[in-house]
């Protein structure tokens, strides 16, 4: 038993050493986050997948549901918007073996290395909560990360879930003393 639970320890810790999600959040400094009770999800820059922002924007007001605002569909204290964009990463992968020798009297053996270009479709999504009364943007967080084009619609809802959260983690922000 103490073995699994030790292996089960290592896979996710693997799992996350792997992960390629990159968050980061910006405020309004002096913003009173305690004031915030409601909020209510508008749209932002649709993606191409509307399938893919329905997923998103549930798990996005189940992030926030988590954090003490409750979603009402008019007459909230936040407005939240999603804008979702779509782009590419170029990774380049070396692969070879280097070569040997050369001495005083005679040369050595080159190596081989081969170079393949990948080009990796990723997605981000910014998140904007604006004050509605004010009228003014009072937090923006974004999260870009690696799209897999083979993921089942479950492991895409546990993708949006976990990106969500990572988001708000931090939510609301504390004033530094």
């Amino acid at each position: 038993m103490k073995i699994s639970r030790i292996a089960t320890l290592a896979l996710a810790i693997g799992a996350l050493a792997c992960s390629t999600l990159e968050v980061n959040t910006d405020y309004a400094p002096g913003t009173d986050f305690s004031k915030y009770k409601t909020f209510t999800l508008k749209a932002g820059t649709a993606p191409k997948n509307p399938i893919a922002a329905e997923r998103f924007l549930q798990s996005l007001g189940n992030a926030l549901s988590a954090r003490g605002l409750r979603q009402v569909p008019d007459g909230a204290d936040l407005i939240v918007f999603a804008h979702f964009s779509l782009g590419k990463d170029t990774q380049l992968n070396t692969y070879g073996y280097g070569g040997w020798g050369g001495g005083w009297r005679y040369g050595g053996m080159g190596g081989m290395q081969t170079t393949t270009v990948q080009e990796i479709p990723t997605g981000t999504v910014v998140i904007d909560l604006v004050d509605a009364s004010a009228k003014t943007a009072v937090w923006r967080g974004i999260a870009k990360d690696q799209i897999s084009t083979s993921a089942t619609p479950e492991e895409r809802q546990q993708k949006a879930d976990q990106v969500a959260q990572k988001l708000f983690e931090n939510y609301p922000p504390q004033a530094k003393k």
